[in-house]
Order: structure tokens, then C-alpha cells, then sequence
């Protein structure tokens, strides 16, 4: 379904005139080549650095960064792509939050607010909305989603349905409309009511997956792999994180996600829970998903640094068989959800690429590199 999605949107290429194709997303680094005018592009992932965005591409053997202003049918392709992935939420969100702040009217609230809530502040994010944004612009939808978001990462669910339900009435929206579906959907299915917490973790669960002596247990374990995180990576303080955990059958109705997923974070980390989960187990989740949050509040957007580093600190490691599928390939494989077996070796490529960065750059490099994301090299296993 993605690939079709994608094919009916007209592919990226050239624009008139060409354009070169940098070593780095800086227009005063090498210019590996020059694109003719019209030449297809792969896109990978982009960056949004100083000089604007760029995506790394691959142009027939060729590989490098194009600026987003040399790329016909970008816009067009990204909705294809963003209409593909309805079952990734995280994705979802990220996407719809950038969409505002292209289209929010030029007021002088929105830019904090949507700082706010991109760096793990969406309580904060929530009460500027209100207080100072929604009693100047009630029938703005821009403003409306963008609340619903804040109450969404805030886990107000009931907030966050009835503030996209306002927006789409004033304006269609195919992709928010999505988001209060799948939003719904999760309202139906989540019995998770009861709560604990800490200064740093609000734990929200369910009573059939855990008991309320297994949650105080769970908020000690959260903080201490928090600060193991923190020294490793460096994770920007922010408003307490939620964590959602529910059985198993309530978290795939909740997500939609396929049985390869463990654990998602999309401005909250919810995990699954069974009986024959095992402490070690569920510890090295919740670190793969505490790992996404710190980076999500570092800026950091590429997934294959999400999961690589995700994996190296919750550790885990890919299989043998795996890794050696993975270093047969001189690029990162394409990440297909329908495929599980493809989503494996993404892991698998992402892993190594990570390795051969520590390698590279040592502890202290992949840190500063963190500091500044847009400065990050292009993914690479050797």
C-alpha cells in the first residue's frame, strides 16, 4: 500500500536549470556533482540545518544533499507519503505539527507554543493555547489542531477529540482527520486508569497488566534508566513523561501497530504488558522508548538514529544472520511496516550505522553531534 500511495504522486526529481549535489547539507561544501535538470531522486531523510532544508538523496549511483527548493513535487510526494503511513502515529504527529507551523498565522504566541511543545513541554504548550492564543483566535483551525496536539502529548485525550473535532469542522484536514481517528479509536480501547508517579514519570495503566505494587517498582526503574540515558546521550529537562501501559490486545487496538512492535513513543511512551513479559524484557523497552523521547527532545528526526541509538542503549542487538543480510547493503533499506521482515533488517542497517558512528566520533563526538543535529553525517556502516 505504501509503495502504490507513493507511486501515484509524481516522483521528486530536478527542478528547471539543475542543481549540484552537496557532500553536506551546507551550500559552501563540496559539490560531489551536478544534477541535470529533471534527474529522479530517492529521497531519504532531511535536515533542517542553518540554510534551510535539505534531503539526502540518491540519484542513479550518486549520493549527497539536495536543498528542498531544487526538488519538484516535493510537496505533493510528502502528502502521498504521510497518506501511506496512517498506522504511524509518532510519524503522523511530527508531520502535522510541522504543517502548522508552515500554515499558523503569523501571530507572535505560535512559534513558543509549538517550541514548547516540540521540546517535551506540551502542558505548558496547552495553557499558552489557551490562555493566550484561543481568546484571540477561537475559529482558527491551525490554532484548534495545534491544542488538540498539546492535549493530545498531555494525555487529555478527551480535550485533544473534542479540539480536532472544532478544527475539521471549520476546515477538512485528511490528515487530522486520521489523527481523531485513530485518537478514538484508543479512547475505545484504553481501560488504563489508574496512576502513579514521580517528579519525572507519570504512569498511567492498566490494573489487568499491572499491579499498583508493579507500578511503584516501574517509576524506580523508569528513573534510574532515565539517568543512565541522560549521561549517555544527554536528555533536556521537560515537563514529567507520561508512560501508558496496557495489555497487549489494548495496546494493538489503541496503536494499530504489528505484532514486531514493542513499544511506541508519541509524546508518551506506551508499552504492551503480559504475563510472560520479563522484567529484563520490559526494562529494555521502556529504555528503547525513553531513548526516543530524549532525542525527539534534542530535535533529532532521523529514524535511522532513533532506532540505532534506541537499540544500542537498551541493549539490544540484531541477530547475526541479520547484520550479516545488513552489511551486503551500501544504503539504509526502506522502512515498510507491511513487511516485517524489512522493518528487521531497517534495524538491523540502523545498528551498524550507529556502531560504525561510535567507532567514528567515540561518546563524546556522538554527544556533541546530538547538541546539534543538523550537523549530523549522512548514515553509514563502513
Amino acid at each position: 500500500m505504501l509503495a502504490l500511495w507513493i507511486a501515484l504522486a509524481s516522483p521528486p526529481a530536478i527542478v528547471p536549470g539543475g542543481a549540484p549535489l552537496h557532500a553536506a547539507c551546507d551550500p559552501s561544501s563540496e559539490v560531489v556533482a551536478r544534477l541535470e535538470a529533471g534527474t529522479p531522486v530517492n529521497l531519504g531523510y532531511s535536515i533542517s540545518g542553518d540554510h534551510g532544508r535539505c534531503f539526502h538523496v540518491t540519484a542513479g549511483d550518486r549520493q549527497g544533499y539536495v536543498f528542498a527548493a531544487a526538488i519538484t513535487t516535493l510537496e505533493e510526494y510528502e502528502k502521498a507519503r504521510i497518506a501511506a503511513s496512517d498506522k504511524e502515529l509518532p510519524q503522523m504527529i511530527r508531520a502535522e505539527i510541522r504543517k502548522i507551523r508552515e500554515e499558523a498565522p503569523a501571530h507572535p504566541l505560535v512559534a513558543p507554543v509549538l517550541e514548547a511543545l516540540e521540546a517535551g513541554r506540551p502542558a505548558q504548550a496547552l495553557r499558552q493555547i489557551e490562555s493566550e492564543l484561543l481568546p484571540k483566535l477561537p475559529d482558527e483551525p491551525n490554532v484548534l489542531a495545534l491544542a488538540g496536539l498539546a492535549a493530545f502529548q498531555s494525555d487529555d485525550t478527551r480535550k485533544a477529540e473534542d479540539y480536532w473535532a472544532r478544527s475539521l469542522a471549520l476546515r477538512p484536514n485528511p490528515q487530522l482527520e486520521t489523527l481523531l481517528a485513530r485518537l478514538r479509536a484508543e479512547r475505545a480501547s484504553d481501560s488504563g486508569h489508574e496512576r502513579a508517579s514521580s517528579t519525572r514519570f507519570v504512569l498511567r495503566y492498566d490494573g489487568r497488566a499491572l499491579s499498583s505494587h508493579a507500578a511503584s517498582s516501574l517509576l524506580s526503574v523508569l528513573d534510574s534508566e532515565l539517568d543512565r540515558i541522560d549521561a549517555a546521550l544527554g536528555c533536556p529537562s521537560a515537563e514529567p513523561l507520561t508512560v501508558i501501559v496496557q495489555t497487549r490486545s489494548a495496546y494493538r487496538s489503541a496503536t494499530g501497530t504489528g505484532e514486531w512492535n514493542a513499544g511506541m513513543f508519541d509524546g508518551r511512551i506506551r508499552v504492551p504488558l503480559a504475563e510472560s513479559t520479563s522484567p529484563s524484557d520490559l526494562r529494555a523497552t521502556l529504555a528503547h522508548e525513553l531513548v526516543h523521547a530524549c532525542l525527539a527532545r534534542r530535535g533529532v528526526r532521523e529514524r535511522w538514529l532513533h532506532e540505532g541509538l534506541a537499540m544500542r542503549w537498551s541493549g539490544e542487538r540484531p541477530p547475526p544472520e541479520r547484520l550479516r543480510e545488513a552489511q551486503k547493503l551500501d544504503r539504509l533499506p526502506m522502512w515498510d511496516e507491511s513487511k516485517p521482515d524489512q522493518i528487521r533488517l531497517y534495524y538491523a542497517w540502523a545498528w551498524l550505522a550507529v556502531e560504525h558512528l561510535y567507532q567514528t566520533r567515540g561518546e563524546s563526538g556522538v554527544r556533541e553531534l546530538l547538541r546539534n543535529p543538523a550537523s549530523l553525517p549522512a548514515p553509514a556502516i563502513r
